[in-house]
């Protein structure tokens, strides 16, 4: 008897061509597609010359597909080339050039996102050709390449991201990597490594200085080959940042730990007489998330608890906050449709034996297992999340791990391919991961049509040592730092995360993703010590339940909303030395200024010993040299020694002071 289909396969559920906010439709001018904040120009290949973005143009010349024939390097010779496309959502430029007995040709897709796709063809003009070398090389300002960060990365550490070392970086095929400096960067991408052959799989990519420039180049070819079929490739260039962060960003203020019940159940403590719910009220919480227990079926779509939910949904919205529920990477084996979607689903080989153990293991008794977002289960997901907004009236979703191409071998959905030995090092026959990059972003781009962010709908992965742009460009902020939640204190927490590290992965504002941090205490380093480096680069720590993180969170919550950060200009350490002195060395400070109204520092001891520290301001700078001025501690409440506009503070190891400086009425 033949199966019936489900209502779910299928589903167009989020699919649309409209421009979503905060984006801007496509403009077309000539040989230049600009959306919000960049601008691609084009001329004689697929490729772009020129990628302004943040206000700079990022590259020191064209991006090239480099081909040695002959002993020689190929000049390309442009052909055709023509908008195919022009459209509000979507443009596509064409190109075909040739040289060295080759024929270069292939289309650049670009979306109104700034994501840019690449589908091109090498091939023999009329018989084989001997190949020496073939790379593609993306030439980057050394300026605006300082920093870099590639996913996967690794548990435990932060060495997918970080400065760029002055002798560069030779790392293995790896589907997403970013170069850029602490306002803006590129993103280069790709699904596969297939039709790779480079000469070490262990150093297939390579970030070299060349000259004035620094450059990223894809080794595609390192020795000698004929080449009488085409080869075709599929890569992508994403500049960020990838929308405008909204201004008053921090008062979105996430909470996690919300509960069934948590509206009637007494809170105690300092407290007494309210009810946990009460209680993230008083302490400003704005938005709860209710992770995986909302379900009963780890990351499923419908609930046994329907009435315990529509109670919460409520309550939540007569006190003012939002509710966000989990869903994430995985299909459980407790799922009605295991049996039949998981083969074809799950990342696994889809001949494989559905697995009984291991994965993700809760209560009630179940394993989950990674999903690839290239399969129908994208449509589960996607047509489910509809369902329960639109049923239950939910402000979002809180995504774990979601937005990460996850490597996916299932060649029943598409997946994953065959590698030769000489190419990778696995044996013949085997099957090779390929990243869905392109399925997981269609999957984001309808969770953010249907979670609706213009109206106030949240969109909140969960991705630590990963920020693959094309995917996390659809969402509201993200929560990272995961990471190092299991790792022994540190007496020195900069050994475990560099300042450089958290800049280019942790940041959020050269991403234009509103970033906050997760942290483990005392895995790692305290929320006090995380607090130090953090603040300092304008990313919160989202409190992990209503309890003590959450009274820690909340002060320095009022203390920015008090400020309107919102209306003030952000100069933060690296550079802000014009109007900021600190001393002595090992304390750094970030603030928020308001000409003619005052400021809001963070000054940290980022040093293992405590200091009496110095911090001079240039108040004519800062717009504030008339008037009398007072400052105080915003969270101590208690007045700060500042005079002629030096302020001193004692400052513990790893520790930090917010500063408020006022002007006088």
């Amino acid at each position: 008897m033949p199966q019936e289909r489900p209502p779910w396969l299928g589903s167009q559920a989020g699919v649309t061509d409209k421009v979503m906010w905060p984006w801007t439709p496509l403009r077309v001018r000539g040989r230049s597609a600009a959306c919000w904040g960049r601008s691609y120009r084009f001329e004689a290949t697929p490729f772009p010359t020129e990628v302004i973005t943040a206000g700079k143009q990022v590259l020191t010349g064209p991006v090239e597909l480099r081909a040695t024939v002959g002993g020689k390097p190929v000049a390309w010779r442009n052909e055709t080339r023509e908008w195919e496309k022009r459209g509000d959502a979507e443009a596509i430029w064409y190109a075909e050039a040739r040289g060295g007995g080759l024929k270069l040709e292939g289309r650049a897709t670009i979306e109104y996102d700034g994501m840019v796709r690449f589908d091109f063809t090498l091939a023999p003009e009329k018989g084989p050709v001997s190949i020496e070398a073939l790379s593609f090389a993306v030439p980057l300002k050394a300026e605006h390449a300082s920093l870099f960060h590639f996913w996967p990365g690794k548990w435990g550490s932060g060495y997918n991201s970080g400065a760029v070392p002055a002798a560069g970086l030779d790392i293995p095929f790896k589907p997403f990597v970013w170069l850029g400096d602490e306002e803006r960067g590129l993103g280069w991408f790709c699904e596969s490594d297939q039709g790779w052959k480079p000469k070490d799989p262990n150093k297939a990519i390579h970030v070299r200085r060349e000259g004035e420039a620094v450059v990223l180049a894809c080794e595609l070819i390192s020795a000698p080959r004929q080449l009488a079929e085409p080869l075709r490739f599929t890569f992508g260039l994403h500049a960020t940042p990838v929308k405008p962060i909204p201004r008053d960003f921090h008062e979105q203020r996430i909470c996690h730990g919300a509960f069934y019940g948590m509206e009637a159940k007494p809170y105690g403590g300092p407290a007494p007489g309210r009810t946990f719910l009460d209680r993230a009220k008083d302490l400003g919480v704005k938005t709860l998330v209710f992770h995986e227990h909302w379900t009963d079926i780890q990351n499923y779509t419908s609930t046994t608890h329907d009435a315990e939910l529509r109670g919460l949904v409520k309550a939540c919205h007569e006190r003012g906050i939002k509710l966000l529920l989990y869903f994430g990477y995985e299909m459980s084996n407790i799922a009605p449709e295991w049996a039949t979607y998981g083969p074809k689903c799950l990342t696994r080989l889809p001949d494989a034996p559905l697995p009984t153990t291991g994965g993700y293991h809760r209560k009630p008794e179940q394993h989950a297992f990674i999903v690839c977002y290239n399969s129908a289960w994208q449509d589960f997901l996607a047509d489910g999340i509809a369902r329960v907004v639109r049923d239950y009236g939910i402000d979002g979703v809180y995504l774990d791990g979601t937005i990460e191409p996850w490597g996916c071998v299932n060649h029943a959905h598409g997946c994953g391919y065959r590698p030769t030995t000489r190419q990778l090092a696995v044996p013949d026959g085997s099957w090779a991961p390929t990243y869905p990059i392109f399925a997981v972003r269609r999957l984001m781009k309808r969770l953010y049509a249907i979670c609706d962010p213009e109206h106030g709908g949240l969109v909140n992965p969960h991705q630590s040592t990963c920020m693959v742009t094309p995917t996390l460009s659809w969402s509201t902020s993200y929560w990272d730092g995961e990471q190092f939640g299991s790792v022994a204190h540190q007496d020195d927490p900069l050994k475990l995360l560099p300042l450089d590290c958290f800049r280019a992965e942790f940041m959020g504002h050269q991403w234009g993703v509103p970033a906050e941090f997760l942290t483990y205490p005392p895995h790692g380093y305290t929320i006090e010590e995380g607090l130090a480096f953090t603040l300092l680069h304008d990313v919160f720590i989202r409190p992990g339940g209503v309890g003590e993180q959450l009274d820690r969170m909340a002060p320095i919550w009022n203390a920015y909303t008090d400020f309107k950060y919102w209306e003030a200009e952000w100069m933060p350490y690296w550079r802000n030395a014009d109007v900021v002195t600190p001393s002595p060395d090992g304390v750094k400070v970030s603030l928020y200024a308001r000409k003619g109204e005052g400021a809001l520092l963070v000054a940290s001891n980022l040093g293992t010993k405590p200091v009496d520290a110095s911090v001079r301001l240039d108040l004519r700078k800062l717009g504030l040299s008339r008037g009398k001025l007072t400052a105080s501690d915003a969270l101590l409440k208690q007045p700060v020694t500042f005079e002629d506009g030096v302020l001193k503070l004692p400052l513990p190891r790893f520790s930090l002071r917010l500063i408020r400086i006022a002007r006088v009425r």
